[in-house]
């Protein structure tokens, strides 16, 4: 039992040396690694400095600092210049700015037009000036033409106004609310018309104010066309 109990230890010691002996060479493979094996599994995956750099700074890419401008000489955002070369430019979001259609405006309604003519006529009798005359309430549309007469001033005309029947007198010169007279014309003038029954002509300009601002001026005839009732003289008419 004994000789069998030494055997053994024996055995066991055996063992036990021969771990001691194999120990250190399975460690010192794992923890005697050098410090540039160590970071080189550290930084593994990630972009190196080229070689020849020895570790300095990576060589810089694009313009220097001191050729960059320190401001911008584009034309900025306007959108209604549309250049070519602006680097804000974005065609997708361009829009044409909106213009609305272009109209005649109306004329103000009589009661209006009376009111201001009489505001004007007051203002200038308070200033010892000679009144508007009464053709200067009426737009020229509004009116017919009831003859034409010689005076020591020239030709003359009587007109009348359609809805209330008042009748002023005109001369070449003589002003409306949208207009005045330019020339006043009788026979044996040829007018250039089919109408042989008309015997005289009133030229006018007529002012015509747009949405815009803009202020048209266009020609409008009154033809002077007497009718002779059944039995009776010629009376004006159109």
């Amino acid at each position: 039992m004994n000789a069998y109990i030494f055997n053994r230890t024996c055995q066991l010691s055996i063992l036990i040396g021969a771990a001691g002996l194999l120990t250190p060479m399975v460690i010192v493979p794992s923890w005697a690694q050098s410090p540039s094996a160590t970071a080189q599994k550290a930084t593994a995956g990630l972009p190196q400095a080229p070689s020849g750099s020895q570790g300095g700074a990576a060589p810089a890419k694009g313009p220097t600092a001191d050729t960059i401008p320190m401001t911008y000489t584009g034309t900025g955002r306007d959108p209604f210049r549309r250049p070519s070369n602006d680097p804000f430019r974005d065609s997708t979001k361009i829009r044409e700015p909106f213009r609305p259609p272009v109209t005649d405006l109306p004329y103000p309604d009589f009661p209006t037009r009376e009111a201001k003519w009489r505001e004007i006529r007051d203002r200038r009798l308070d200033q010892g000036q000679p009144p508007p005359a009464e053709s200067e309430k009426y737009l020229v549309e509004e009116l017919l033409v009831m003859g034409i007469y010689s005076t020591e001033r020239g030709l003359g005309a009587l007109l009348k106004e359609r809805r209330s029947g008042t009748t002023v007198f005109v001369r070449e010169g003589s002003k409306f609310w949208n207009g005045s007279v330019i020339s006043i014309q009788r026979t044996p003038r040829s007018f250039g018309v089919s109408d042989t029954q008309v015997v005289g002509r009133i030229t006018c300009s007529e002012i015509i104010v747009r949405s815009n601002g803009q202020l048209v001026t266009k020609q409008r005839f009154l033809d002077y066309v007497p009718k002779a009732p059944p039995g009776g003289a010629p009376t004006a008419g159109q």
